[in-house]
């Protein structure tokens, strides 16, 4: 990935991300290495879905930098009219991380555009992607469905972007605080960047930090917060991870991340889950990477 002050939209988006996954066979983490937030994340292929044999929809990115880090979850819808969903949320990320990781100045984040060019590059991307592999369906963008949730976190602010169902906490020690939260949709329905105009349902804030820096962001789509009983159950799995990694260190939390997705969907909604966790550690950094915990 290339870095810039995203000044022009042709620089914002560059040819290759390593870092994107959508896989569930594991956990992967890294290190900023001078402000110290440190990532986790996993997706877990949800229980329906395996019960189904459906490929999992959801995807994430997480990328820690010198001066930042970037984590983005999406969720792709799975009906039969987005049959390339998953497509269309590792697309999501990809295009959502690499514009982020240029646009980290606080006037262009405010910038109306920056939610414009977020939908644009999506739509072109998988407009290509359907091209590429010569699908026989007419091409619409509705075939790749998806949520997208993104937070960039640095030295001085965190910048979030929401468009679709989902969820995104700030936790300390005290509480766990939503961040963007969405309106209720009836059923299933969910705001979606293959909507026309997509650009106008993307909610997004602007956090500053102070000395007191929330401990850990966590991004995770529907299928997470859906496996509890009510939001004080989610809340609490929020406070939960801070705990685990105040007693447990986060290698503990790397270890078993994957599993504990795998086991609240089996036990709660049964929908694929994808999961990142920034921590915020004011120490040297380690080698060691961090992850998160499940529903009871």
């Amino acid at each position: 990935m290339k870095y810039g002050n995203g000044s022009s939209s042709e620089a914002l988006v560059s040819e290759e991300s390593n870092d994107i996954k959508n896989t569930s066979s594991e956990t992967v983490g890294g290190v900023s290495e001078e402000f110290f937030w440190r990532a986790i994340g996993s997706v877990a292929d949800g229980a329906i879905h395996i019960r189904q044999e459906k490929p999992c929809q959801d995807a994430l990115f997480f990328s820690c930098e010198k001066n930042f880090s970037i984590a983005c979850v999406a969720d792709g819808h799975g009906s039969n009219s987005c049959p390339y969903s998953a497509d269309g949320a590792l697309t999501a990320v990809k295009i959502a991380a690499e514009i982020l990781a240029q646009t980290l100045d606080i006037a262009a984040l405010k910038d109306i555009r920056l939610p414009r060019l977020i939908e644009s590059k999506w739509k072109e991307a998988v407009e290509k992607i359907h091209a590429e592999k010569e699908r026989e369906e007419n091409f619409a963008h509705i075939l790749y469905g998806t949520t997208l949730l993104a937070a960039a976190a640095t030295e001085k602010f965190i910048f979030v972007l929401q468009i679709g169902d989902g969820n995104i906490l700030t936790v300390d020690e005290n509480a766990a605080h939503p961040i963007l939260p969405a309106e209720e949709n009836v059923g299933e329905e969910t705001e979606s960047l293959c909507l026309e105009n997509a650009w106008t349902f993307i909610r997004t804030q602007i956090i500053p930090l102070d000395a007191q820096k929330p401990a850990m962001i966590l991004l995770s789509t529907d299928g997470y917060a859906k496996s509890f009983a009510d939001s004080a159950g989610f809340l609490k799995a929020g406070t939960d991870f801070f705990k685990l990694w105040q007693e447990n260190g986060l290698d503990f939390i790397e270890k078993n991340l994957h599993d504990w997705l795998r086991n609240t969907s089996d036990k709660g909604s049964g929908d694929d889950i994808a999961m990142v966790l920034l921590f915020f550690e004011a120490v040297s950094p380690r080698s060691s990477v961090a992850s998160p915990p499940l529903a009871d």
